[in-house]
């Protein structure tokens, strides 16, 4: 069903089966894409928390600093005034505590801006997959009715 369109009144058993298989896979795809943008908005959401959170503290005060998810070292806060932006593929860009929290605002607002879209979307495929499932469930039960009939 990507780019051309199928007539469900005329379309085969055969085409119905393969479109209601795309549209299976475009609806998984999709909303596991959803549920990726969601964790990404909870990351910036927490990252710029933790900014504010830090730009209130002590220089020197103990910290855990992570170095992955579950890996933790102890250090000491030696500036609370700069941040530094983990801004992808191993690119850094150091601002101003205000400026980070800024960033991540925006990273937010732009991550669900998309992920309104992609929910759009996901809503427009399932009511295609239930219309094709519905037209499949009529020509198996045609074809059904035809062999009973024979």
């Amino acid at each position: 069903m990507s780019g051309a369109t199928l007539d469900l009144r005329t379309a085969t058993l055969d085409q119905l089966k393969s479109a209601d298989e795309q549209l299976r896979q475009e609806v998984t795809s999709y909303s596991e894409s959803l549920q990726m943008l969601s964790k990404a908005v909870s990351r910036y959401h927490t990252s710029g928390t933790a900014i504010e959170t830090l730009s209130k503290e002590e220089v020197g005060k103990d910290m855990l600093v992570p170095l992955t998810e579950s890996l933790y070292v102890p250090g000491k806060i030696a500036r609370t005034d700069k941040v530094l932006l983990d801004v992808g593929t191993g690119y850094f860009i150091e601002h101003d505590s205000e400026k980070g929290v800024d960033y991540c605002k925006r990273k937010v607002n732009f991550i669900k801006e998309n992920m309104d879209k992609l929910m759009s979307l996901v809503q427009t495929k399932r009511k295609q997959l239930l219309l094709v499932q519905d037209f499949l469930r009529a020509r198996v039960q045609e074809q059904a009715d035809a062999q009973a009939g024979k």
